[in-house]
């Protein structure tokens, strides 16, 4: 999978500092603290999130098996502004949130091999925010978030209880696979 990686420019520092923070807290994962190394930071900071990322969505392709996952991607980090004016425009919600999915669904007229599977916005504040709130690591938190939110690009969805339940379970399943605690418990 091709995945387009965009921070917001006012995030780039925080991301770092925030990823630096928890790193000499002991609260990164193995795998990205040795991705990024002692002195890391900015274009290390992305390169290695970039590389983590692909692993997640490595996971998500295991277990899924769908050929869409094979389409391009693009994830922004961004901040609460910006995910506030994507709410507000795409969902009618005067808030920032944490995740939002965008499927690159055209008419079937306009379909092609090489269409994107969509865009995801995670808001990286919120992202943190929540992540304390529920004593989770912040890139624990992220994986979940990508993940639920490359479902929803997927056309799962989480209306229903019965679509609920099947959403949820795959994504306990793929993050377990990724050694992230079950994120509904």
């Amino acid at each position: 999978m091709n995945i387009d990686l965009q921070i917001a420019e006012d995030l780039s520092k925080d991301l770092s500092k925030d990823v630096s923070k928890n790193l000499a807290k002991g609260q990164l994962d193995n795998d990205f603290a040795a991705l990024l190394g002692p002195s890391s930071g900015g274009d290390d900071t992305l390169t290695a999130l970039h590389g983590l990322i692909d692993s997640w969505l490595l996971a998500v392709q295991k277990r899924l098996d769908d050929p869409r996952l094979e389409h391009a991607l693009c994830i922004r980090l961004c901040d609460l502004s910006e995910s506030q004016t994507l709410n507000l425009t795409y969902r009618g919600k005067d808030k920032p949130t944490n995740v939002l999915s965008f499927p690159a669904q055209l008419d079937e007229q306009f379909a092609h091999d090489d269409m994107p599977l969509g865009d995801l916005a995670i808001c990286w504040p919120v992202l943190v925010t929540e992540a304390g709130e529920q004593g989770k690591q912040p890139l624990h938190h992220l994986a979940h978030l990508l993940v639920h939110g490359v479902l929803h690009l997927l056309d799962y969805d989480h209306e229903a209880d019965a679509q609920a339940q099947i959403m949820e379970a795959l994504e306990v399943h793929i993050l377990a696979e990724l050694g992230v605690e079950n994120p509904y418990n």
